[in-house]
């Protein structure tokens, strides 16, 4: 959660450059874990009630911007989720961010820490799986989340501590 808290940060400190939805009730949170049929990891939890989904320095993060799953877009990630579950996504995957190459990274919640965390993987339609193979990029979304937000403050040289 620490590193969760320390981005919550950076996104305040760089309100200029983020653009999120907001808030999103721990209620309507409750529906996208419904609709999905897991539950969520707490940094990412903590990331849909404060942000909700959106953008920082161009970095896209999906989340939950309404409680329609069935007809909705980017930057809803229930939606895209349950849309890419149609094409062979893994359903504990819950897509969290996109590379712009064809590549996902997720939530892989069937892996859960000590501290009910779960791990970004990358996922490429087709190749992810016919090895079977999810590649892990963070132990859990709050890492993810500071990290990529780090980099892309840093190419705006834009004070990122």
């Amino acid at each position: 959660m620490k590193d969760m808290d320390a981005a919550l940060q950076l996104v305040a400190r760089n309100d200029r450059q983020a653009h999120f939805v907001g808030k999103r009730s721990t209620e309507m949170v409750a529906h996208a874990e419904s609709a999905l049929g897991i539950r969520f990891p707490p940094t990412y939890r903590k990331f849909l009630t404060e942000l909700g989904a959106g953008d920082i320095a161009g970095e896209e993060f999906y989340g939950v911007t309404t409680n329609t799953f069935v007809s909705s877009s980017v930057p809803n990630g229930i939606w895209l989720t349950l849309e890419e579950r149609k094409g062979g996504l893994p359903s504990p995957l819950v897509i969290v961010y996109a590379t712009g190459d064809g590549t996902w990274f997720a939530l892989d919640t069937s892996e859960v820490d000590s501290q009910g965390e779960s791990p970004v993987v990358s996922w490429t339609p087709g190749s992810s799986m016919s090895n079977r193979r999810l590649v892990r990029v963070a132990d859990d979304f709050g890492q993810f989340f500071l990290h990529t937000i780090r980099e892309a403050l840093s190419g705006l040289d834009r004070t990122v501590s």
